[in-house]
């Protein structure tokens, strides 16, 4: 039996990339995605994680095979401010499992 392709980090982040602009303009706030669409190039950011367990709480998945990793997608902090996080992405590190699961600004 063959191990499952997996993606490295940097396939990781370009992969939540592309799945959060693909699913931005329809989840976020119209505010939210205005300032993403003018502020993406100087300001954009993704961070992966280690996901915790309140994944298991909103979607049927078991975190326990270290199988995903978790997105922060959003936009880095200016002087004074905050970082401003868009959304949350689980994603599965194997290649050949498309399933990925979102947590949204504003959602609860």
């Amino acid at each position: 039996m063959t191990e499952p392709l997996q993606w490295s980090l940097d396939e990781l982040c370009d992969h939540a990339f592309d799945i959060f602009e693909e699913l931005a303009s329809d989840n976020l706030s119209a505010a939210d995605y205005t300032d993403y669409q003018q502020l993406h190039l100087s300001r954009g950011f993704v961070d992966l994680k280690t996901p915790d367990d309140s994944w298991e709480e909103l979607y049927p998945v078991s975190l326990a095979d270290g199988d995903y990793v978790e997105a922060w997608i959003g936009l880095s902090a200016e002087a004074g401010e905050a970082d401003k996080v868009l959304a949350r992405l689980l994603l599965n590190k194997d290649k050949d499992e498309a399933e990925c699961f979102a947590q949204w600004r504003g959602q609860s």
